[in-house]
């Protein structure tokens, strides 16, 4: 009788989940070790003590677009966790308590966006003409390509005014790239604008969870991974990676214990590959350009207040610090029929508040919602918890393309997945998925 052969993922994040799904049908016997206590890696949830909800680390929307992430769903049987909007529909607020709605018809791709955004009233219908520019770079770059531009001066070049930005592209790019216009590259943007929004109907669909974001990746994972001979093992940290001649030898734990399998996969950060890896290996040719990769930060104010200040499920912020808001009543199940208001707000990119406390983002977001939510000028704040994801994405500096890894190493028996690495899509849960996918696909070619 043949034996299976092995495999070791390190970390169950989504990369590390959807690949060890990928082994496993592939008739290795996986390994994942994660050396926290939930799945989900940086986007996870937990059940808060206080008020027993769960706690998203981070509010993450998805879209009609992620083939790869609806797949390893629809693989595992949490597909249908997914609440899909039937056209896609965004609503946004501004500080004089007025709200917009950008919702789009079924018509095919992209005169449903077109509609949508010709009855968005936060811009003139000299600024919406003007959006055409941006369609045609898409289609045909010639002088205007996205490539070691900042979004900022690639949608300047194309003639979008300051308004136009800050209504309307700035939330884009902040809620796709976890990084602000003046910094982030616009490539990666217009990778997401070609393949979200200027494609098919059925792409630019939102999603949204209706659990929290361990709930949806985990537990099926783990039962699709025990049925096919699987584990995931939790508390368990790696500590070095043990590598001998042009293959990986072994990895080490920190308790010293050494696992050997037949193939190692890394769906670890590159923070903390570096920290696991071998000097020698770390300033080798092959590895060293991580040491140039930054991370973005994204901050999670969940609030509970004694009624709800909003009747949508997520709104977009115009010209404010917080950026996006989401009602968790209106979105988690098991909170559905409650009547208060559990309000989750998200800040990317937010490096600036990194030294700022507690207490002061707080009050700086009920400010925000007091001006854009009249509700909440009478509702009383019972509970608050700030979550702080300093390391939550890949920062798309200009120029950080060449920096991402690929998949397969110069080690026989080493892949690499991770958000991070050389999808060619930003650091979302789609590229995390993908990037898994790709290396057992690298791996048992």
């Amino acid at each position: 009788m043949e034996l299976m052969k092995t495999a070791i993922v390190l970390g169950a994040g989504w990369a590390g989940l959807s690949c060890g799904v990928e082994l496993a049908e592939k008739g290795f016997q996986v390994t994942i070790l994660e050396q926290s206590k939930r799945l989900g890696g940086r986007a996870s949830s937990f059940k808060d003590e206080k008020t027993g909800d769960t706690l998203d680390n981070g509010q993450h929307l998805f879209m009609g677009c992620y083939t790869a992430t609806i797949a390893f769903l629809k693989k595992i049987g949490s597909l249908p966790l997914l609440k899909f909007q039937k056209d896609l529909e965004v609503n946004f607020a501004n500080k004089n308590a007025e709200v917009f709605t950008m919702k789009c018809r079924s018509l095919p791709a992209p005169l449903h966006l077109a509609s949508g955004i010709l009855g968005l009233k936060t811009l003139s219908f000299k600024e919406k003409l003007s959006m055409v520019k941006v369609y045609r770079a898409l289609q045909h770059p010639n002088g205007n390509s996205p490539v070691g531009k900042t979004v900022e001066q690639w949608l300047t070049s194309l003639g979008q005014s300051e308004r136009t930005r800050t209504n309307f592209w700035d939330l884009i790019t902040i809620a796709t790239l976890n990084e602000h216009s003046a910094v982030a590259e616009a490539e990666p943007l217009a990778v997401v604008l070609k393949e979200a929004f200027f494609s098919t109907i059925e792409k630019s669909q939102i999603a949204i969870s209706t659990v929290g974001l361990s709930e949806l990746c985990g537990p099926k994972s783990e039962e699709y991974l025990k049925a096919r001979g699987g584990i995931i093992q939790t508390n368990t940290l790696v500590t070095k990676i043990a590598m001998e001649s042009a293959a990986v030898k072994e990895i080490v734990l920190r308790d010293g214990i050494a696992l050997k399998a037949d193939l190692y996969i890394s769906a670890l950060p590159f923070y903390t590959l570096k920290n696991i890896l071998d000097a020698a290996q770390l300033d080798g040719p092959f590895f060293s350009p991580i040491k140039n990769l930054t991370s973005s930060p994204i901050f999670s104010i969940t609030l509970w207040f004694d009624q709800p200040i909003t009747d949508k499920e997520f709104v977009g912020l115009l010209d404010t610090e917080t950026q996006w808001v989401f009602n968790k009543n209106k979105i988690y199940s098991e909170i559905s029929q409650r009547n208060d208001g559990s309000i989750a707000c998200v800040i990317s990119g937010a490096q600036k508040f990194l030294e700022t406390s507690n207490e002061d983002l707080l009050k700086l977001c009920l400010n925000e919602l007091s001006q854009c939510f009249p509700d909440s000028r009478d509702a009383k704040l019972k509970n608050w918890i700030i979550q702080r994801e300093k390391n939550a994405t890949l920062s798309p500096k200009v120029g950080f393309s060449k920096f991402r890894l690929p998949q397969k190493t110069p080690f026989s028996n080493f892949f690499l997945c991770g958000d991070w690495t050389d999808t060619g899509l930003p650091a979302t849960i789609e590229s995390a998925v993908l990037s898994g996918v790709r290396a057992a696909s690298a791996a048992t070619r």
